[in-house]
């Protein structure tokens, strides 16, 4: 080799590939910490770096450098010696708000934990069960349900007559219960039932209490438990048998004639090859569940129809699809906005 030759490609692309990775790990890691640490709640006031230091017990010049870095990143605002949260981080870090999306954040350091280890990931699944699975993450989803989404859908679905004149629902493994909350706000003569595992409902449970709400829950295992009664609406929102054709089933013999199916789901886009969509592939194929039949795709399960598929199937089962939404929020446990949607199907045969 002749140490004076220069290699014959740029060393310029994968340097700024490495730099951006491993600057987004050190940015996660700011945010994670500052959550823990209550920073952001300490911040709803002016406070000096000096008064965080000696509160939190840490080094003055990394307080330093991390408010200077909070700052830089549009969470902390500096006037002369003070910091103070920005309207994003005292509405959605501070842990007193009714949007916060702490436990968003917070749970990312699982999945990102089995990348640090990718070496021991690649040669076994960690298997999960469901229940304790589900009891996790609704909180997550109640979270990113009220940032938006959630505002969105059931004002969508309350503008169909059909639902203006209800007086039974159904929210199918509906986890934290606060859609099925939302929709009794908004129709007070409907009485709405949670249908999921008994150990998630102890949780949908605490929801109800919280927001004084009526709502109603029913344990069982949608794989396995018929879901009773005879409802006007039937909501299910991303839940792991919301593309299964026994599913479909189930919930047409429960619905009332004319009554709604509302189904909000991730269906994989054809053509969904990106780099993001490679990397959230290969971190759901590193965890398995008991119960649930995963694939190898994300948010996908043994027996999932295709988006063309299953429209189809609603139809041959007696369902007439009424409306199609695409759901314009990104939600961190199920996929990007443009392959997330909402079916609305009404029973008509």
């Amino acid at each position: 080799m002749n140490i004076t030759e220069r290699p014959g490609i740029s060393l310029e692309r994968l340097q700024s590939t490495v730099e951006d990775a491993v600057n987004g790990l050190k940015v996660f890691n700011i945010l994670k910490t500052s959550i823990e640490m209550g920073i952001f709640d300490i911040l709803n006031r002016d406070t000096t770096c000096r008064q965080i230091s000696e509160k939190l017990e840490i080094e003055p010049v990394l307080t330093y450098y991390l408010l200077e870095i909070l700052v830089k990143l549009g969470l902390v605002e500096k006037v002369g010696e003070n910091y103070k949260n920005t309207s994003v981080s005292g509405t959605y870090l501070n842990s007193e708000s009714n949007y916060k999306r702490i436990n968003c954040i917070l749970s990312m350091e699982e999945p990102l934990n089995l990348w640090n280890n990718l070496k021991h990931t690649l040669k076994g699944k960690t298997a999960k069960k469901d229940e304790n699975f589900f009891q996790f993450i609704i909180q997550v989803m109640a979270e990113d349900a009220l940032c938006g989404e959630l505002q969105d859908t059931v004002e969508l679905v309350a503008s169909y007559g059909e639902f203006k004149n209800a007086k039974t629902l159904l929210d199918l493994a509906g986890g934290h219960g606060m859609y099925s909350i939302a929709f009794g706000q908004l129709n007070p003569d409907l009485q709405c039932y949670v249908f999921d595992f008994p150990d998630v409902l102890g949780e949908t449970r605490k929801f109800i209490e919280k927001y004084d709400s009526s709502v109603q829950t029913i344990p069982g295992n949608f794989y396995t438990d018929d879901f009773g009664g005879s409802y006007d609406v039937i909501f299910s929102s991303y839940n792991p048998g919301g593309k299964n054709p026994k599913i479909a089933e189930k919930v047409y013999n429960s619905l009332n004639q004319g009554g709604l199916f509302v189904t909000k789901q991730y269906f994989p886009e054809a053509d969904s090859n990106s780099l993001e969509d490679l990397l959230d592939n290969m971190e759901w194929n590193f965890t398995n569940f008991e119960k649930s039949n995963k694939a190898k795709e994300r948010f996908t399960f043994k027996d999932d129809l295709t988006f063309e598929e299953y429209l189809l199937f609603l139809e041959d089962l007696g369902f007439s699809i009424v409306g199609i939404h695409r759901i314009d929020h990104f939600n961190t446990s199920f996929g990007n906005k443009a392959q997330d949607k909402m079916i609305i199907a009404k029973k008509v045969s």
